[in-house]
């Protein structure tokens, strides 16, 4: 386990090529992607992308995919919150409605059919 502090959560534990490939991809397809890593990469892979705010959806679906163990061990306590709420998020959808407006009306589009 790393201290908070650490330095090594600054570094992203894959190379740019593999995070801009699960960037890229939807979260259905992190799968694939995030099943070809090592299983300790793909644990330091999903907290760093948890840690930061416009990854967060990234680092669930990928702590997904792996151990309580494997979460434990790349970030102590925080590992097991990272670990229980990827299991209570439930199957990702295949993509994601955007939030309705305040009142409940559909947001308008400027796009011609």
């Amino acid at each position: 386990m790393r201290p908070i502090g650490s330095t090594d959560l600054e570094n992203c534990p894959v190379s740019d090529d593999v995070l801009k490939r699960l960037l890229n991809a939807t979260l259905n397809a992190v799968s694939d992607v995030g099943t070809q890593l090592p299983e300790n990469q793909r644990a330091a892979l999903a907290v760093y992308c948890y840690r930061r705010a416009h990854f967060r959806k990234l680092g669930l679906s990928l702590a997904r995919l792996c151990s309580r163990p494997a979460l434990v061990r790349e970030a102590g306590h925080a590992g097991e919150m990272i670990h229980a709420q990827a299991l209570s998020a439930g199957p990702v959808p295949e993509f994601e409605r955007p939030e309705s407006p305040r009142g409940g009306k559909p947001p308008v589009s400027l796009h011609i059919v």
